[in-house]
């Protein structure tokens, strides 16, 4: 009897203890004022990198998966990636073109990624697992670790002087700026995926808005959005390079983009998923990167803009505009595009948490909040210090993105659509934690290490230019990407003979 007893007791704790997804009622059994009620509670999420079970995918409103994308990535973020264009030699005319054309590709692989969490229950990075092994797949985890942070500082940055940019006289430190960007993004990762779903849509709106308003404002002709005179025509290596930029912030998507749509159930439809993710993700990206783009290269020819474009964000430039024809209601436009950069920065320091704790396992006993606070103790400090250096680390930063998400890209779907016929009955997911019955992923690691040679010679940057890359443009994600899809489909069967 007491055996039984104390089974019943341990029971009673594993349902205690448990993911807001369990659909679990403790909270309602306890007292609002028991230590136990608010961690116990269904907004907390305690749910680690183990997959959900069908049972636990109770998610009916598939929606608010697009609508979320569209949060994340509608903002002053990817306002300020378009105006990078400036950089390269391209007009307004091509940059419009090649911002739609790379958009409506690369924007392919995210949206395909997403239906991968409704159908497995599994995590991108756990997922990779079945294609890199479970030693191989910590390089791609700590990779998107890394990549998170980095977008995370870049968004805080961004945030802070363009909030700064509304204060008088500059009597507010962007340091401050960074600060309440980062509380208010860990206020709502905190409480895990479900806070997020319900505030990703409905976020963008605001921002949506302010750009309406903000290209309304700005106009058209020699004193608003204009291809200014003597400036270079487009190039084939500026098409390139500007969609290579491009390509980098949807890719860059791709190893986190299954972690969105855990939860949704599985009788959804995956096709459905598939074309409102994909629309999501094209309609609220090349908008504010076209956006961006002409911004970028009309406003150093007109008067009153030029001062302002040459700061390290767009907040003068939307303080300038905004104010210039509303008045103080034009500052508060401002705040607005500055807050917009906390979409971007949720979904990323949720997934932080899932890379981490899969190429560091004796983490995965930490709940969730535990892994988003470590994530802003890492990048608040360094968006503070790195203030100063912010655009020229973001050029830098988004086109390199490209190179390795394509890598990624390539030896994922290269295992999904061949060797597992798109199958998703095909993943054992008994084994997802077995480093014993997973594949070895040597090769995957070679498909996606061997092509990084030819990138060298294809890559263009600031920094660095490839002798390929002299002659055509960048070319660096492109033949990364078919290069690792390729090497893994000749490598795997290989793989697959040796380790039986």
């Amino acid at each position: 009897m007491e055996l039984d007893k104390e089974h019943n007791d341990l029971n009673k704790v594993d349902v205690e203890v448990q993911s807001f997804h369990d659909g679990g009622d403790t909270s309602q059994r306890m007292r609002w004022y028991h230590p136990l009620y608010w961690l116990h509670s269904s907004i907390f999420e305690w749910s680690s990198i183990e997959p959900i079970p069908p049972e636990k995918q109770i998610h009916g409103q598939w929606w608010t998966v697009p609508l979320l994308w569209i949060g994340a990535n509608m903002n002053v973020l990817t306002f300020l990636t378009g105006m990078l264009a400036k950089d390269f030699d391209i007009s307004i005319k091509g940059s419009m073109y090649t911002i739609v054309a790379f958009s409506l590709v690369t924007a392919l692989v995210p949206a395909y990624f997403t239906t991968f969490g409704m159908n497995l229950g599994v995590r991108q990075i756990v997922q990779s697992r079945y294609s890199f092994g479970y030693f191989g797949a910590c390089l791609p985890g700590f990779l998107v670790a890394a990549t998170q942070v980095m977008y995370n500082i870049s968004n805080v940055i961004l945030g802070g002087q363009t909030l700064k940019a509304v204060s008088p006289h500059d009597s507010m430190s962007s340091i401050v700026g960074i600060v309440i960007l980062s509380i208010i993004a860990f206020v709502v990762c905190f409480f895990g995926g479900r806070i997020m779903h319900y505030f990703e849509s409905i976020f963008w709106i605001p921002a949506l808005i302010c750009f309406i308003l903000l290209a309304s404002f700005a106009g058209s002709g020699a004193n608003g959005l204009h291809q200014p005179a003597g400036a270079p025509g487009t190039t084939v290596r500026g098409v390139l390079g500007l969609g290579c930029v491009v390509a980098g912030y949807f890719l860059s998507w791709s190893t986190i983009a299954s972690d969105m749509s855990l939860y949704v159930k599985r009788e959804n439809s995956a096709t459905r998923m598939f074309f409102t993710v994909y629309m999501a993700f094209v309609l609220s990206v090349a908008p504010p990167f076209m956006l961006g783009a002409a911004f970028g290269i009309a406003a150093p020819d007109v008067p009153a803009w030029k001062n302002a474009s040459e700061a390290t964000s767009p907040g003068p430039l939307f303080d300038v505009i905004l104010s210039g024809h509303v008045g103080s209601f034009g500052k508060f436009l401002t705040v607005i595009l500055a807050l917009s950069a906390v979409g971007n920065i949720i979904p990323g320091t949720y997934a932080f948490g899932i890379a981490v704790q899969t190429f560091l396992p004796p983490l995965r006993v930490l709940p969730r909040f535990v892994m988003t606070s470590i994530c802003v103790a890492i990048f608040l400090p360094l968006g503070i210090v790195g203030r100063n250096q912010f655009y020229d680390t973001l050029s830098n930063f988004v086109s390199v993105l490209a190179y390795w998400c394509s890598l990624f890209g390539g030896v994922v779907l290269a295992d999904h659509c061949v060797f597992h016929r798109r199958d998703f009955s095909t993943y054992d997911l008994t084994i997802w934690d077995d480093w014993r019955r997973l594949p070895p992923g040597i090769a995957a690691l070679v498909s996606a290490l061997l092509p990084i040679v030819v990138i060298a010679l294809s890559m263009d940057q600031v920094w660095y230019t490839g002798p390929i890359a002299r002659h055509s443009g960048d070319l660096g994600f492109e033949l990364g990407f078919a290069l690792s899809f390729f090497l893994y489909l000749v490598l795997k069967p290989i793989e697959q003979r040796l380790w039986r």
